[in-house]
């Protein structure tokens, strides 16, 4: 199986195929299984086997020492009538001379030793012991017992179960590779064949290239044959669906265009709403309401920092004469030009606006009393030296000015007081001639 590898898009859609070290492919997968299978069956056949022929060992053993007891029980009961003690012990020394047993014992019906073969057991050396009573007519004469060799029983046990697992190893390796080739040929290479087949065949739109190459007669044959069958209709149907995913891209993309413009659209008319709520419909300049709204901001940081903000209010001399003399349309005329002249001649920072009928207002900032002096009278010269074309008349305005400065000395002043000081000192102007600039703080002065 390969390794780490990324299918190619099928629908559009990219197939990753994990195969990490340890992800294991179809052959190693079942390589593991009939290894774990067969290790348990033959594991367990071997245990019960083993222990069957531990069982007929110590039972082949314990009919041994039985029948050597049987052989040598009746001689060891007429020796004993007859107290032969010299003809026990020949007795016994010729038992221990079979390989399999140590040591033989006779003892008296009241235990005590009448004689012995064979070294006794050392201390935690286990031996099987077997004892059987020396008989004679019917009345106990002695009791007779044999100890056996079990170094040679569990030597026997040993090569036996080394034996087993060598023949159950050998059944192991054979009957898995056996079944692993068979596996691999009949069910891991016709996988291996239609994944690597689908891995190479399918191009980036996810078209089926190619038929998968496997003609056999079993399930893996009729899959692939019906797979082949099936080719044509799910390229169509990949054919079509990519073609309406391509119109729905299209058409989202045509809509979020669509969008893109209606935004931009709602965000100029917005931009032109405000600017429309916020300026004098006829002269351009700001109107009332967008005067107050930034003259508080100023005003504000006017007290934060200490710093001097100046209104400069103008009003329009006689212009009742114009609207009487030429009409509405020539003072509308008028006003225009006034606008465009009090715009040309204030600084950028400065915030000129029409308040109402012929009255301006001009808010500037870090203005103090003499800049606000000097910016009005720069005002009222311009305007008093340029003429204003009316059609066939000509006419020559002046303006009344009036000022008020919040400073350092009257920081804590309002929007409402400080507009109230520059229309005292503009109403100041007007009575006291016209065409002229008046301040509020030298009004108490002049008077």
């Amino acid at each position: 199986m390969r390794g780490d590898r990324c299918a190619r898009r099928a629908g559009g859609l990219p197939v990753t195929l994990d195969r990490s070290p340890l992800n294991l492919g179809i052959r190693q997968k079942m390589l593991l299984i009939l290894l774990a299978v067969l290790l348990v069956a033959i594991g367990s056949t071997s245990w019960f086997t083993l222990q069957k022929q531990e069982q007929d060992i110590l039972e082949a053993t314990r009919q041994r020492g039985e029948d050597v007891l049987r052989l040598a029980s009746h001689a060891v009961a007429l020796y004993t009538v007859s107290y032969d003690y010299h003809s026990i012990q020949l007795l016994l020394d010729e038992i221990v001379t079979s390989p399999d047993i140590i040591r033989a014992t006779v003892t008296s019906p009241k235990g005590n030793m009448m004689a012995e073969a064979g070294p006794p057991a050392s201390f935690g050396e286990q031996r099987p012991v077997f004892r059987k009573p020396v008989m004679f007519d019917g009345k106990p004469a002695g009791e007779l017992a044999v100890e056996l060799d079990t170094e040679g029983i569990v030597q026997q046990v040993e090569q036996s179960r080394r034996e087993l697992l060598m023949r159950e190893l050998a059944l192991v390796v054979m009957v898995a590779l056996g079944e692993f080739l068979a596996l691999s040929f009949f069910i891991a290479r016709p996988v291996s064949i239609i994944t690597d087949s689908l891995d190479r065949n399918i191009d980036g739109d996810g078209l089926i290239r190619k038929d998968i190459p496997i003609f056999s007669k079993d399930e893996f044959g009729v899959l692939a044959h019906q797979f082949n069958a099936m080719r044509e209709q799910l390229n169509a149907a990949n054919r079509k669906l990519q073609s309406r995913i391509e119109a729905a891209d299209t058409r989202l993309l045509e809509t979020n265009q669509a969008l893109v413009q209606q935004a931009d659209q709602l965000q100029k008319m917005n931009d032109q709403l405000l600017e429309l709520s916020i300026t004098d419909n006829l002269t351009g300049l700001y109107n009332r309401r967008h005067f107050e709204e930034v003259t508080e901001v100023e005003l504000e940081s006017c007290r934060r920092h200490g710093e001097a903000l100046s209104l400069v209010l103008l009003d329009i001399d006689h212009f009742k004469r114009v609207n009487d003399t030429y009409g509405h349309a020539a003072g509308d005329e008028a006003l225009r030009e006034i606008a465009r002249l009090i715009r040309d001649n204030v600084r950028i920072t400065d915030l000129p606006c029409r308040i109402g009928g012929e009255e301006f207002v001009v808010a500037c900032r870090t203005t103090d009393r003499e800049e606000a002096r000097m910016l009005a009278e720069k005002l009222r010269q311009v305007i008093m030296d340029t003429p204003i074309e009316l059609g066939a008349a000509t006419l020559s305005i002046t303006i009344s000015i009036g000022l008020a400065t919040v400073d350092g000395d009257n920081s804590s002043c309002v929007l409402d007081t400080h507009f109230k000081h520059a229309d005292a000192a503009l109403y100041y102007s007007k009575q006291h001639g016209r065409n002229r600039v008046t301040h509020y703080a030298d009004m108490a002065r002049e008077t």
